[in-house]
Order: structure tokens, then sequence, then C-alpha cells
């Protein structure tokens, strides 16, 4: 598609008018809306209900339950209204009506606390007659209606909306205001031309955009707004379909480029495997085989590599990285924390010893362990092709450095990284083959959609000798059990990962829950060493804390979920995750790698509140059952959603608004072939422009304008 005129379509601009245009929003309001909402219309419009509610569901006071949505047809019968007490500054308002519509008469009392009583005596007086909706509930055994939602005349009923949305609420609105705002803001949908096929509109009996985003805000009937209903999957398929137009287009800027670094050696590869000390694993040799392949082949390669956790990516990683720089080309190694970085550095450096091959490890300017002079030195020795090997953070791929042959990036933990870093970094040379790594086994429906810009290599195996590690499921309230089984392990000589919970968006609650974890532990075991690590320590303070658990020094680690990648420390036998219910199971799963990295048997204890539901134990049961992270990816879909599983923040254009994977999957193919067609015809520029723009894919659409 190389006519593409990148601009936003005229027909759209209203979608990304400001949010303070529509009645009701003032510069306050404002604010929190585009704080939590977004700056746009678009963004409000993409701000989806989480249930709704069918308020004429149940009329008759005879056959409701407790607790459920009435809207019921009365008359007054009894009017009490005391005077406002400002001494205790409440009053109780009772008002006794019966229902109209019921084979005898029903009383239904109607209860206000300190509600203003002119307000009230407006609205009720004897022998008038009402139309009344709220939450239905039995007192002393009497029916009532405490605070109702919607109190009108009879002849005014039509402004109770049948099936009512509830959104999510956030500091500084409620539930009329978000309602009325959306209400403004759906009747400015402008028209918006068609991209769907006519095949898939008839055989889905797709309505248009317009007509779908109305009916999940305006629904007429409960099923409107559910994740089947035909207006839901429309969305879904046209968010799928631009998720498909981005991955094409990253796959089409890298693989349709000649491969200028063809390799024509596997010199140091050969080396290595003379001096290698443990057996590769089938899945191993099959991944090393494919790179190699791609590596060795015409067009330059976009791969990624997913392995569960313990599976030995690294390795198969370094073999990779061997064959790149085997006639003199550079390779980076781009991994997300610098603990991670630093321990990458130290094994491929200590790897590389009898092969004469130049390693360097390169952070942040502000986190570097180097005086900036060597940093300097580095960087220039980078730019001459000195140094074959860089291993480091985003600082990889900053302005600043330049390679003189960069022919293989390696970028692991790929779900930390977006399409805008791969895109970053496949730039630093001439047709860069990138190679991404996962330790988050991918579900097949998410792959195709998260990476489907990519060929996938897996492995499922664990390296020979490993012991599968038990896992429990405990209580808080044992814990001094736990801590006794803890006792009798370190006296063994083993080494013990303790992780404290997350609390959602409070790093300084965080910070609280593991300082005083860290300072019982340290009470409690006062004979030991306690090492911590949290994300506010600087670089300095980190190291020397797994440094010191790493030798031994120190028993216990206390940390936070710093530790959740890459951390390798073999005598780590046993982890304790408190508050197991508050994570995902990927995450768990992933924390749960860290030990059973050598032949001993290792364990993971999953402490949880007491109260816990069924559904969340059954969820924690999961990993007691099961170590193969295919199968928990699965679930973990399934239960959290994809956000979640790849990080919402940092995973591209994965931050899905209507798509729910798990209910969805069967839209992939439909939305790959649409994209396929919207690609391959120039005459479709304009709705490929249009698509991008409303899901707003800003990468994609800068690929679209770099050709």
């Amino acid at each position: 598609m190389s006519n593409l005129i990148i601009k936003r379509p005229d027909n759209i601009f209203r979608l990304f008018s400001s949010l303070g245009n529509l009645k009701g929003v003032g510069e306050k309001k404002l604010q929190l809306l585009e704080k939590k909402i977004g700056p746009y219309l678009i963004n409000l419009l993409f701000y989806l209900p989480t249930s709704s509610i069918d308020r004429f569901k149940n009329k008759s006071l005879k056959t409701i339950n407790n607790n459920e949505i009435i809207t019921c047809e009365v008359e007054v019968l009894e009017v009490n209204i005391p005077p406002y007490n400002f001494r205790k500054k409440v009053n109780i308002s009772k008002i006794i009506t019966f229902g109209l519509n019921e084979e005898s008469n029903v009383r239904l009392d109607i209860i206000y606390f300190g509600k203003n009583t002119q307000y009230l005596k407006n609205i009720y007086q004897v022998g008038k007659k009402l139309i009344v909706s709220g939450k239905f509930e039995s007192f002393n055994g009497l029916a009532q209606i405490v605070h109702p939602d919607y109190v009108f005349p009879i002849k005014e009923k039509h402004k109770i909306p049948k099936i009512e949305n509830k959104y999510p609420l956030f500091e500084g609105v409620n539930q009329k205001f978000i309602s009325k705002i959306i209400d403004e803001g759906q009747k400015r949908i402008p028209e918006i031309t068609e991209w769907l096929s006519e095949t898939i509109i008839k055989q889905y009996q797709f309505h248009d955009w317009k007509t779908s985003i109305r009916k999940i805000h305006i629904p007429e009937n409960i099923s409107d707004t559910n994740l089947n209903s035909v207006y839901r999957k429309r969305l879904a398929l046209d968010e799928l379909i631009a998720n498909q137009i981005s991955m094409s287009l990253l796959k089409n800027k890298i693989s349709k480029l000649q491969n200028k670094n063809i390799l024509k050696n596997s010199n140091l590869v050969n080396d290595f495997y003379k001096i290698i000390p443990f057996q590769l694993t089938e899945n191993q040799e099959k991944a090393i085989n494919e790179i190699k392949t791609d590596l060795f082949a015409k067009n330059t390669m976009i791969r990624m590599l997913q392995g569960d956790v313990g599976s030995g990516k690294t390795i198969v990683a370094f073999i990779s990285i061997l064959h790149a720089v085997s006639d003199g080309s550079q390779a980076v190694l781009l991994v997300p924390t610098e603990i991670l970085a630093i321990q990458h550095f130290n094994s491929i450096k200590s790897l590389t010893k009898t092969l004469k091959i130049k390693v360097a490890l390169l952070l942040g300017e502000s986190r570097s362990v180097e005086p900036k002079k060597n940093r300097l030195e580095t960087i220039e020795k980078i730019k001459q092709g000195e140094i074959q090997i860089i291993i480091g953070t985003h600082a990889l791929f900053s302005k600043k450095i330049q390679y003189k042959n960069l022919s293989l990036a390696v970028i692991d933990e790929q779900h930390r990284f977006g399409v805008k870093q791969r895109v970053e970094i496949s730039e630093k040379g001439p047709n860069v083959n990138v190679l991404v790594m996962t330790a988050t086994p991918i579900p097949r429906s998410l792959a195709l959609t998260a990476y489907g810009d990519m060929d996938i290599s897996s492995i499922r195996e664990k390296p020979i000798g490993r012991m599968p590690i038990k896992t429990y499921v405990t209580p808080q309230s044992k814990l001094e059990d736990v801590l006794l089984s803890i006792q009798r392990a370190i006296r063994n000589g083993d080494l013990i990962y303790w992780v404290c919970p997350l609390i959602e968006e409070s790093e300084g609650l965080d910070l609280i829950a593991v300082n005083e974890r860290f300072l019982f532990l340290k009470k409690y075991f006062r004979e030991y060493s306690i090492s911590l690590v949290h994300g506010k320590q600087n670089q300095e303070e980190r190291e020397k804390s797994i440094e010191d658990f790493k030798n031994g020094n120190s028993k216990i680690l206390v940390a936070t979920t710093v530790i959740e990648v890459g951390v390798d420390i073999p005598d780590a036998t046993i982890m304790v995750i408190e508050c197991a219910e508050r994570f995902g199971l990927a995450q768990i799963h992933q924390l749960r790698g860290r030990v059973g990295r050598s032949n001993k048997q290792s364990s993971c204890i999953l402490l949880y509140k007491s109260q816990l539901s069924s559904i969340a134990y059954s969820r924690l049961k999961i990993l007691k059952e099961t170590d193969d992270g295919f199968e928990i990816a699965e679930n973990d879909l399934i239960l959290r959603g994809a956000g979640e599983i790849l990080g919402s923040k940092q995973s591209g254009n994965i931050n899905f608004k209507f798509v729910d994977l798990h209910i969805h999957s069967d839209l992939i193919p439909i939305a790959r072939k649409e994209a396929e067609n919207l690609l391959n015809n120039n005459m479709q520029s304009h709705k490929v422009n249009t698509l991008l723009s409303i899901f707003e894919n800003n990468e994609s659409i800068k690929l679209l304008k770099g050709g």
C-alpha cells in the first residue's frame, strides 16, 4: 500500500474533539476525565460499562427478591417528612405507598435519610400516583426502597431508562455524570466510511460502527452489551483488524528488507559446542535450527522465542548471538531491568572467555555502574565495531548509541516492549534481524494478535535433571508453620525468597508491606542475615542485596516482584508468595520459576488471606496441579484477559477495549483476512487510515508513512 496519504480523515475529526466541549464538563471535571479516560470524545466512547441493569425486569412487589432492582407504579398513602434536625444533622423520612398493579394492595415504604425536606414534599403528596425505581429490600417483614434511583409522575415513566449501564467510577464523578456525558457524546458520532466487507456484514448481520457504539452505551436489551452481542462482536472485529494491520505493517517493514547480514559461517558456535558443559534438549535444538535458518536466509528475521520458566531460553539466545557475530557482525541483548542486564553480562562474559569475543554492558547514563569516561570509551568502541556483543537496557536504542554492523537484536522479556520499541531497535542498523524472547508462554489466540508480525519458536521441555517444583496453597493463619519449615530449610543450607504483594496504584503501600515483612522476618530469624530488594532502591543497594543472597551471606531475600524476571540463583529452593490471590496465574508461575533451577527439590508456598472465595481458591489450585506454563497461560487468559498477561501499559497494541480473546478468538482469522484485503488494495487506503486513527494505532500510522 505505497500510495497511502497519512493524515486523520476529515470525517472523524469530531471523534477527536475535546471532552471539554460536552455540556456539563467544566475545567475541573475535564482534568479528571483526561487523567482517567482520555482527552477526546473517542476515549469516552471507548469507556465501556462493567454491567447493565434491566430496570423493568421486575414489576411485581410479590415476586421480587431481596436486593433486586424493581420499577413499579404506586399511589402515596401517607407522608411522614419531619423537619430537618440541624443538631443531629439528620432526618428520616418515610413515605407509605401501595402498588397499583398488584392483585391485592401491597405496601411499599420509601425511605430517605437526611434528604432535603422541601424536595421530598414537592414530590410526595397523598393520593399522588408515581413510578418508582430502586433496590428492593425487606425490613422487619415490610417491603421498602431506600433512596430510590428514580421517582417520576407516571406520565413521565419514559425518563427511566429501560436498560441502564453501570460504568467504572473514580473520585470526583458519579454514575449520573458519566451516563449524562456519554449520552451527550454519542449524539456527536459522525457518519463513518464502512471498512468491513459486505460478505462479513451479511454473514454476521453486523450493523455499522456508529450504530454498534451507540447500542453499547444506549442498549435496548440487556443482551446488547454482552460480549457475544452482535454490536460487541462487530467492535471487537474492528479492533482486531486494526491490530492485525499494525502487526502486518511491522512485519512488512522488517521482513521485506533484504537481509544484508546473511551469515556465512558458524565457527564460534562450533567452538562453543566443544566446551558446552550440558546437553541441550530437543526443543532447544529445534529452536536454534529455526533461528539459524532465518539468519542464513535472504529476508530479515523477526521471530519470537517463547519458553516456559526455566526451559533454557537464554542459552538458545546466546547460541543465536554467536551465529550472528561469527563473521564479525555485532549483536545486542536488550533486557528490561538493570539486575537482569548485569546478570546476563556476567554469564555471557564467562561463557565467552575462551572464544575471544568482546562483550560490553550498557545501562542508562544515570544508572551506569562505570565512570562516565569508561562509558564514553565503550560507546566509541561499539561505534568502531571493536565490541561484538552488547548487553543492556533501553539505553541500547538511545540516539547516542551507534553500531558499526548490527546484525541481530535479541529482546528479552518481549511483553515489556511494545511495537514502538521493536521498530526503534530494528532501525539501529541496515535491516537488523530481531529475536524476541518471553518466559510468559503466550496462548495461541494471544500470539496471533499481540505477535502476529512474528514467526514463533517454542520451548516446552525443561533441562535434563530438573525436578518439578512442589506447590502448596496455604492460609495466612498457618504462617507460624511456614516459618518453622523455613527455619529447618535454612539449617539444611537452603536459600529462601519471600515475595510481598503489590498493592495496585500505590507504590507507598507496596514499600510499607515489604519493609514491614522484612523487619518481622529479621526479628524472627535474628540469628541469620536477611536481605531486602524493592524497586525504590538504587542500583547498588539492589545489586548488593542480590549478591549477598546469591553468595549465601543472607539466607532470605524479601522482595517485591522486582525479582520476577531473570534472577538466577540455583541454591534458592523455597519461595513464599504472600497474598497470592492478588497475583495473576502467569505472574505467580513466573515468580515460582526463580526456584527449581538446580537438581535439588524446590517448593513454592502460596499464602492467601483466610476468607477466600471458592473461585479464587480454585485459581490457586491450578498452580498446585500443574507446572506447565502454557496450560497456566491459557487459564490466565480466561480469568484475567490479555492486557493483564502482557502488562497493560507496555504491551504494544494489545490493551484491548472491546476484545476478549477467550470469547472472540474465532474472529481472529476473519480479522487477518479483512486486514489483508484492506492492505492489498490501494483504493482502500482511506479506510485503513480511518480504522487506525479510531483505534489510535499511532505507531502503525508512522510505519505506513515510512512505506
